[in-house]
């Protein structure tokens, strides 16, 4: 496996979001918005039991995809794991099948995840975690990342957390400013992210309430971190790089109105050449226009509208009607 260089400062990263970042959506993005630097798989959950298939490793990065290895250069393959899963199968096959870049996913705050040992529960017992690490370091020679949260209940770990990574050779940390009992629910501790760039020797990227074009300008200017992370923002504005790259300035309630439908019209081609069932199809539709239309002139009537819709044709009818 070829070492990939080094991530360039000022990257822009789409994050890893469950139900979300499939194959699908990333050809999406790829096609209209290569201004993104790079993407995230969806996490996959290691299991505690056995081991998948490597098949079912090309389905969760993506069949097509796979077979493209720009796009496998720019893709971190993120997993989510625990000290009772079978970590060690799973790098291995990831690294046999050629992906060069994994991420560890130790920021979910979910509860069905965190009380399993996953996720940002990992914060909650660093040896544990230095074990994990050390594990997977030594199965994988590709470019090894961590996700992390400032801590779980509180930030008292946080910066012996950003220390273990480094020790153990992580070559680059994304800091979500947020505890796990923060959830999404305060606004993001951004002097966490530049207390992180202070004492990492590794780059750090910057995530958390990244909502528009400017505010990566002031993550970097603000922090001094690395690169720059965005998730909800990114689905509220899948086209943020390209806003960013191409000079940001505001664009009207219209301009967006036609990246909306422009995006759809794209995605619905995606998800139909998967041979996706319908109920498929609404499914994933209604997901990823949650954040689509904050802001937006009638924006909350109009998503009410496309989550009642019963059918991909009330759904994308709705759509071309704005």
């Amino acid at each position: 496996m070829q070492k990939l260089s080094p991530v360039p400062y000022g990257s822009l990263i789409f994050a890893p979001m469950e139900g979300i970042t499939d194959e699908a959506f990333r050809k999406t993005i790829l096609k209209l918005y290569p201004e993104w630097d790079y993407l995230a798989t969806d996490f996959l959950r290691v299991p505690s039991a056995g081991k998948y298939p490597l098949k079912h490793l090309v389905t969760h990065f993506g069949k097509e995809l796979s077979d493209v290895g720009w796009v496998k250069d720019k893709t971190m393959f993120q997993i989510l794991t625990s000290h009772r899963s079978f970590t060690v199968e799973m790098v291995k096959d990831v690294a046999q099948l050629g992906y060069p870049w994994m991420d560890i996913n130790l920021g979910c705050p979910s509860n069905t995840v965190t009380k399993n040992g996953g996720g940002s529960s990992l914060l909650l017992d660093l040896n544990t975690l230095r074990s994990l690490i050390k594990n997977i370091r030594e199965n994988f020679p590709g470019r090894l990342t961590a996700k992390i949260r400032t801590g779980f209940h509180d930030t008292s770990g946080f910066k012996d957390s950003i220390r273990l990574l480094n020790d153990e050779g992580i070559e680059m940390i994304t800091v979500h400013g947020r505890t796990r009992d923060m959830m999404y629910k305060v606004p993001a501790e951004w002097n966490y992210i530049e207390e992180a760039v202070k004492i990492s020797q590794v780059p750090i990227v910057g995530n958390g309430d990244i909502w528009c074009s400017a505010d990566v300008d002031r993550m970097l200017k603000e922090t001094g971190c690395h690169a720059v992370m965005v998730a909800r923002g990114a689905l509220k504005f899948p086209w943020m790089a390209q806003t960013y790259k191409r000079g940001f300035r505001e664009e009207t309630s219209h301009e967006r109105l036609q990246k909306i439908k422009e995006f759809f019209q794209e995605y619905r081609t995606q998800l139909e050449s998967e041979s996706i069932s319908l109920r498929g199809l609404l499914k994933q539709s209604k997901s990823v226009s949650r954040y689509m239309l904050d802001g937006v002139e009638n924006g909350e009537a109009i998503r009410r509208k496309l989550l009642l819709s019963q059918t991909p044709p009330d759904f994308f009818d709705i759509l071309k009607s704005l």
